[in-house]
């Protein structure tokens, strides 16, 4: 069994496209999951240098786009090697972007439905 240890909210598919630079090359992921100091991003091809201790990265939203140092936490394969997932943490998260994830925190808060 696989324990979770994060202590932070995880907010599902908040819809955000980022690209992330590791020293060589600039590439297009898509970002599953956020939290105010980590993120999981899909579909980074196999070329991207995980390996790399900070990456860079835009983050782009309806609203703004952020631009975040990450550091490569864990990395995923995915089938047939086609592309990765890999989470990340947030070095120094800016004060914008924890803003933005406290208003997706809300949002998301809102559209919580329980059943009775």
């Amino acid at each position: 069994m696989i324990m979770n240890r994060r202590a932070a909210v995880r907010l599902e598919g908040p819809g955000l496209m980022m690209n992330i630079f590791d020293g060589r090359s600039a590439v297009l992921g898509v970002v599953d999951d956020v939290s105010r100091s980590g993120m999981r991003v899909s579909t980074i091809p196999p070329s991207f240098a995980e390996s790399v201790e900070t990456c860079y990265a835009v983050v782009n939203s309806a609203w703004q786009d952020f631009h975040l140092a990450l550091h490569p936490r864990w990395v995923h394969a995915l089938p047939l090697e086609t592309f990765k997932m890999i989470g990340f943490q947030i070095q120094d998260p800016p004060a914008d972007w924890t803003r933005f994830i406290e208003r997706l925190e809300i949002e998301q808060g809102e559209n919580t439905f329980f059943a009775a």
